[in-house]
């Protein structure tokens, strides 16, 4: 083992949620995705943004896997990978969506070497084949028994980072020196899989008012507007519900879909209403009436002479 190898071997690293948490960007955001993931109950709300006690902490990995937007911060735990196959051992089970990182770069076969497998890697593993199959991908395949060479089974984080990162970054790079962080991002599901989607985002028409709030706070750019269309492209929606949650219409329903990618396209209409004279986009083609005055009660204070 090399200086570096040791240096990293070493690094004492706390997991911490940063200032990309939906949280920080909005006070209508309600995602608790991974307070619910934290099994020893380590994190906990305070003054409405999650705050993860280290004390309580034993860096299981579960909310940096959860998170939809990758703001928690820290190191991976260690996963034990011999001749291509994910060794299914005891300890901090790898989430489904870890499972499908994996999968995603070759990594398709689990060796478990203990007598019975876990109903806990049962559970993910089966979350996990299911969506692969809707993708129209082979499961994993699940071996039992003694890998052949148990030589440099256990990957030390130095291995660790260079299978989650790309190979051409040093280990140096990978880490940031002020916060020892894992590069988190890359557990974003929509990376691996540009070609599916994994929650089908829907707009309901009949009440979008197009007031831009949920393509001004999307964190992934799942929403644009032109002129004339509002597009929406659900491959890069993770379910961090921010859109939802902030919606004053309540137009915003995101459903758990694994499909082929398909961005759809609503046509926008240039009216002008009839109380005001004013000219907005709606995306109904008979509004005859701008989102303010469609809200105001008849008769008050109408702005129209």
């Amino acid at each position: 083992m090399g200086i570096i190898d040791k240096w990293v071997e070493s690094l004492d690293y706390q997991f911490s949620v940063s200032d990309s948490c939906i949280r920080s960007k909005s006070p209508w955001a309600a995602c608790n995705q991974c307070i619910q993931s934290c099994k020893e109950e380590a994190i906990t709300l305070k003054d409405n943004l999650p705050i993860i006690n280290a004390e309580k902490c034993v860096k299981c990995g579960s909310c940096l896997a959860i998170c939809p937007v990758q703001a928690v911060e820290g190191i991976f735990p260690k996963r034990s990978i011999v001749q291509n196959q994910l060794l299914a051992e005891e300890g901090h089970i790898p989430s489904m969506k870890e499972l499908l990182v994996f999968y995603a770069k070759g990594i398709t076969s689990i060796l478990s070497v203990s007598e019975k497998l876990s109903d806990d890697w049962k559970r993910e593993i089966s979350a996990a084949n299911s969506i692969l199959l809707k993708m129209g991908k082979s499961p994993f395949s699940v071996q039992d028994g003694k890998p052949e060479s148990e030589k440099n089974s256990s990957c030390s984080r130095r291995e660790l980072f260079s299978l989650w990162g790309k190979e051409s970054k040093s280990l140096v790079k990978q880490v940031t020196p002020a916060k020892w962080r894992f590069n988190h991002s890359n557990l974003e599901l929509s990376r691996y899989y540009p070609d599916y989607q994994f929650f089908d985002v829907v707009v309901d028409t009949k009440k979008c008012s197009l007031c831009r709030v949920c393509e001004a706070l999307c964190p992934k750019q799942v929403f644009s507007m032109t002129d004339d269309a509002f597009m929406i492209t659900s491959q890069e929606c993770s379910d961090c519900q921010l859109c939802s949650d902030a919606c004053p219409e309540k137009a915003i329903t995101i459903n758990d879909r694994v499909t082929k990618a398909m961005p759809t396209t609503h046509e926008t209409f240039l009216n002008t209403c009839d109380d005001c004279d004013t000219s907005f986009r709606t995306l109904a083609r008979q509004d005859n009436k701008c989102p303010v005055c469609a809200k105001r009660k008849v008769g008050y204070l109408t702005s129209k002479v």
